[in-house]
């Protein structure tokens, strides 16, 4: 264009066609800069979707410690063959509820784990599909995995995904579904009649598992594998692991009952591992032949397909709990979906507002109870224990809380006994009638409005105004006002003595002064000014025990933290946006086990040069204890100044969870070498961050091992 632009008097003669010359090149140019503009938008869009792409092809799905047994291996295996086999690309596995279907999917996930055994696969994403499936959620799920940006649709996934080679693991199909229609994931090319022929083919693969064949014919599954029952050896094996062996060894005689208590299981893996683990504990005959009583008259096999064969099989784990208290918080459970991941916290909540947890001093004891009801639970196999992103969950097994509700509705003679309903609060705010007069609910235990829009307490009334009213209410022990609106000082004082725990949000350093005489549990502290140090002691009555659990700060002009007070208990901290903080400290004298969290959420704090203070690193080196003893998550981004974490090495025996994030002078972490000992569930760095810290090789080596990274892509 250049050359034709400096010759155009030398191709013309005249002004007219040297004219029209530079108009036909000013058309050119203006053609070229349009597609130019394209290509640059379509590099943007690429990048978009690429560079926030996980590194990891597959995400580890945890298992429990027992060893597989052969009958998934062999099924592993022959599955495997699939994957490798370029005729097969729809694989449906079938079976009874609790016949071992979810367990077999996680293997084959699994498997695929590191880059040498992952088949070519660029893409192995997890999802579960329930009976009730919510396909937006899922897409989101999806979205997620590739990495596309936020609010992806399904036709973006589809447009992603059809160049790329993957497998999608669905778990738990109640009904075909169409792929490309419900989730945006093209369909295999043996079913494909678009585009296969075109170019070059991909590997795309699918593998679900479902309790129906029917399913697999309609979903066009090519290969099928029904997961049977176990055999005598291996049935015999999986009740050994979950009962305790040692005591079925020591008598003749309750071996023999076992083994017949065992065949009564009928090889189902989950009534196996249940019954097997309600046995655990018993060390008498009687208590073995009571148990195969209950048992010979239940045959899950000559009912197959009747769920209520193999509830009445569980069923004997239920009533093997403790008390009717224990049995009551297990049916608690069936008030959330099915495959919901429950909060611990929510959970414990619950049963706190219900009465379930009731006689405590303080909310410390509440929750400690709680942990414990969860435990037995857990022990019991009725729910399953599950951690992510800081928090702990409680999961059932879908089979588990069907029979959960069958219990409810008095073993399916009542059907629907239970209606349960969840709003959020802005639904609640309009809905609930608070001009009823709340003074009414003379049994109300636990009042939870935190983050709603709920203003009222009585007509008229706004909820500082209210507080006589709730002074009134003499079974109330806590109140949860977490992100509302904040109370005046003043009215504070009405509770003092009342309640056991108080949620609050605070923005005054005046209302801040009031807690050392209140029984807060978690607070939410925003835009505090001319307060220069934060003494942790000063955040929750001591008389009784321990109080505060859960502590976020936003936007505070805090410079120290002074984590003192043994009566601390926290278990959750955040801090965010405290832009003069300079460092956290704690006596020598307080002991970190009481006062370090279990997740620690740094951001935003860009005064912080080092998170430790060496003097504090010396004494606590010289007492000999761990630093960090529980804490399980750690997150540090936006820390424009951060250099180190700790100048000397520290002990963090549980972190699983690592999250550094535009930390651009951090260059060392304060790991020793045990930490190649823990079970790391992810590790997000960006890219900046990743290569600029200076780690040994053996620890980095471990740590890539999980690592999911931002900005970048790996080869």
């Amino acid at each position: 264009m250049k050359d034709d632009y400096n010759n155009r008097g030398c191709l013309v003669g005249s002004c007219s066609l040297n004219c029209w010359a530079k108009c036909k090149i000013s058309q050119r140019s203006i053609k070229l800069l349009k597609e130019i503009n394209n290509l640059k938008t379509e590099l943007d869009a690429f990048k978009e979707k690429t560079v926030a792409l996980p590194r990891r092809i597959v995400k580890e799905i945890p298992t429990p410690s027992i060893v597989v047994g052969k009958i998934i291996k062999l099924n592993l295996k022959k599955v495997r063959g699939y994957l490798a086999d370029d005729n097969v690309s729809m694989v449906g596995i079938w079976g009874m509820g609790g016949v071992g279907k979810t367990t077999l999917l996680t293997e084959i996930n699994n498997s695929l784990l590191g880059g040498d055994i992952n088949m070519g696969f660029k893409y192995v994403i997890s999802l579960v599909v329930s009976k009730e499936p919510q396909f937006e959620k899922l897409q989101k799920e999806i979205s997620e995995r590739l990495g596309l940006p936020s609010g992806s649709k399904k036709s973006d996934i589809f447009e992603f995904l059809k160049n790329m080679d993957f497998l999608i693991l669905l778990d738990d199909m109640w009904k075909a579904v169409d792929l490309p229609d419900t989730l945006g994931i093209p369909l295999p090319h043996h079913q494909s009649q678009s585009w296969e022929d075109r170019g070059q083919k991909y590997k795309h693969k699918v593998i679900f598992t479902t309790r129906e064949d029917d399913v697999c014919a309609c979903m066009k599954a090519n290969k099928q594998i029904k997961v049977e029952f176990l055999d005598g050896e291996e049935a015999w094996h999986l009740f050994k692991q979950h009962a305790n062996e040692e005591i079925i060894n020591s008598n003749a005689g309750i071996k023999k009952l076992a083994m017949k208590v065992m065949e009564k299981c009928s090889g189902l893996p989950l009534a196996l591992k249940v019954i097997g683990r309600a046995m655990s504990n018993k060390k008498k005959l009687e208590e073995w032949r009571d148990m195969l009583k209950s048992l010979v008259k239940l045959d899950v096999k000559t009912i197959t397909g009747i769920e209520e064969s193999l509830f009445n099989i569980l069923k004997l784990s239920y009533d093997n709990l403790a008390d009717d208290t224990l049995q009551q918080c297990f049916l608690c459970c069936a008030q959330w979906p099915e495959d919901s991941f429950i909060p611990t916290l929510d959970l414990i909540e619950y049963w706190i507002g219900i009465g379930l947890i009731d006689d405590f001093r303080n909310i410390g004891e509440a929750f400690d109870k709680g942990y414990d009801l969860i435990g037995n639970l857990n022990a019991a196999c009725l729910v399953e224990l599950h951690y992510r992103s800081g928090r702990d969950y409680v999961k059932l097994h879908d089979v588990i809380l069907n029979m959960a509700l069958w219990i409810v509705s008095e073993c399916g003679k009542k059907k629907n006994k239970w209606i349960t309903c969840t709003n959020d609060g802005d639904d609640l705010s309009q809905s609930m009638e608070w001009e009823a007069e709340i003074r009414v609910l003379v049994n109300l235990r636990y009042l939870d409005i935190s983050y709603t829009r709920i203003s009222k307490f009585g007509k008229g009334r706004r909820i500082k105004d209210g507080l006589s009213i709730l002074s009134r209410l003499p079974k109330l022990q806590v109140l949860d006002l977490s992100g509302n609106n904040c109370l005046e000082a003043y009215d504070l004082s009405l509770l003092m003595g009342r309640v056991k725990a108080i949620g609050m949000h605070v923005t005054s350093v005046e209302t801040l002064g009031l807690f050392k005489h209140l029984p807060t549990w978690n607070i939410t502290m925003q835009e505090l000014r001319h307060m220069p140090i934060l003494h942790f002691c000063d955040l929750s009555n001591k008389h009784g025990g321990e109080g505060l659990m859960q502590l976020t700060i936003q936007d505070c002009n805090f410079k120290e933290l002074l984590i003192n007070g043994s009566g601390v208990s926290l278990k959750h901290i955040n801090l965010s946006g405290l832009a003069k903080l300079k460092q956290i400290t704690w006596p020598a004298e307080t002991l970190p086990i009481k006062c370090f969290p279990r997740t620690l959420t740094i951001q935003e704090c860009s005064a912080m040069v080092e998170l430790i203070d060496p003097t504090d690193q010396m004494q606590q080196a010289s007492s000999g204890l761990p630093t960090f003893p529980s804490l399980q998550s750690l997150s540090l981004s936006l820390m424009a100044k951060l250099v180190s974490f700790s100048t000397c090495p520290l002990d963090f025996p549980v972190l699983s969870e690592l999250w550094l994030e535009d930390c651009p002078k951090l260059k060392k972490l304060p790991f020793k070498s045990s930490i190649v000992n823990n079970k790391f569930k992810d590790v997000y760095v960006d890219k900046k961050c990743w290569e600029g810290l200076e780690l040994d090789k053996t620890i980095r080596s471990y740590l890539i091992k999980f690592l999911q990274t931002f900005g970048w892509v790996h080869g």
